[in-house]
């Protein structure tokens, strides 16, 4: 990661600020190796904003993570809308995964998913488990089933990995093919691909319970 300058005192206001420079620093070092009093006067603010913002350390990670998190959510809002295609929802639902706007959440979260903490797996049991469920529901309804099984629901996380992991391991392939995404810097193409491969698979299941 290149040097990251703090934000100016004045550029955001304190919560901001605070969960601006947390975000980073967790992202960096991990939750157990910032202490509040570092993130404080990174973000210029008094030691006591923390409990002032967020009630202590735990609730301003919490907070940290959720933020990434909703914004996630609101874009792909409507995916299992029933007038949607197939292959359009699936657009919808794994579009977000794939982009990283070079902010710290990406670093953060590649963290937390090599060494999940509790308050990480809180925030995805209440955030993201209900959305996943919706999506493996939509799958589980093209496919001709009243209700997910567990292939939908492995098929469903397959499709979100892979989106993931494009966003991940970029520079992996990058390095290893440059060409592959050379027209395709946002990778929407890629993800119009996902998306062939998703329907492809859905009409397998489809015609496995038919």
């Amino acid at each position: 990661m290149p040097p990251r300058k703090p934000l100016a005192a004045d550029a955001l206001p304190a919560r901001e600020r605070l969960l601006h420079e947390a975000a980073c620093l967790f992202g960096e070092r991990g939750f157990a190796a910032v202490p509040t009093r570092e993130i404080c006067a990174a973000a210029g603010v008094n030691p006591g904003a923390i409990h002032y913002h967020f009630g202590d350390k735990d609730g301003l990670y919490a907070e940290v993570l959720r933020l990434p998190v909703q914004d996630l959510l609101q874009r792909m809002s409507g995916f299992d809308d029933p007038g949607m295609s197939l292959h359009d929802s699936i657009c919808r639902f794994v579009r977000p995964f794939l982009f990283d706007d070079g902010a710290c959440s990406a670093q953060l979260f590649l963290r937390e998913m090599q060494a999940p903490s509790s308050i990480f797996l809180a925030m995805v049991g209440e955030e993201i488990g209900p959305i996943f469920d919706r999506f493996a529901a939509l799958l589980a309804r093209h496919a001709g089933l009243a209700e997910p099984d567990a292939a939908i629901f492995q098929l469903a996380m397959g499709l979100q990995a892979m989106a993931h992991d494009y966003a991940m391991s970029r520079p992996m392939l990058d390095a290893f093919h440059p060409e592959l995404l050379v027209n395709d810097p946002q990778l929407e193409q890629t993800c119009i691909r996902l998306a062939d491969w998703g329907c492809a698979l859905v009409e397998y299941e489809r015609k496995k319970h038919a």
